[in-house]
């Protein structure tokens, strides 16, 4: 395991410097799978999860969505707007399957794999913000 994990829910945030990434309108199934790679990680330093639902304030989304190293989103969530606007940025991946987009957006993530690899190649390719 890492060395903290912080777990930031709206409408607070974190300062300190640290790997950041954000997810976006989970299911308890895709959170179970994130929460696992993050468990398998060693000596990584500190990681800071930032976790966004649909009822939360979009301003903070958007503030959270430019300070991450990169975001996880559910494809099948039910707004739509926000489905699009996360899959056309370069940093987003996502777990289910986009409806109308998947042309845009390739990143889909199936496993445990799936994050724990994204995680450390974006640990060891992006500083911190």
């Amino acid at each position: 395991m890492s060395d903290h994990v912080v777990i930031v829910t709206s409408p607070d945030d974190f300062l300190p410097d640290s790997f950041r990434f954000m997810l976006v309108d989970l299911n308890d199934e895709q959170t179970q799978l994130v929460s696992s790679a993050l468990l398998k990680l060693n000596n990584v330093g500190n990681i800071v999860v930032y976790s966004y639902k649909s009822s939360d304030p979009v301003e903070w989304l958007l503030d959270k969505r430019v300070k991450s190293n990169f975001v996880i989103f559910n494809a099948e969530s039910n707004n739509d707007i926000l489905i699009g606007y996360l899959t056309a940025h370069k940093n987003s991946y996502y777990f289910g399957t986009l409806k109308t987009l998947s042309q845009a957006n390739r990143s889909a993530i199936y496993s445990v794999e799936d994050v724990l690899n994204l995680i450390t190649a974006r640990m060891e390719n992006d500083e911190t913000i």
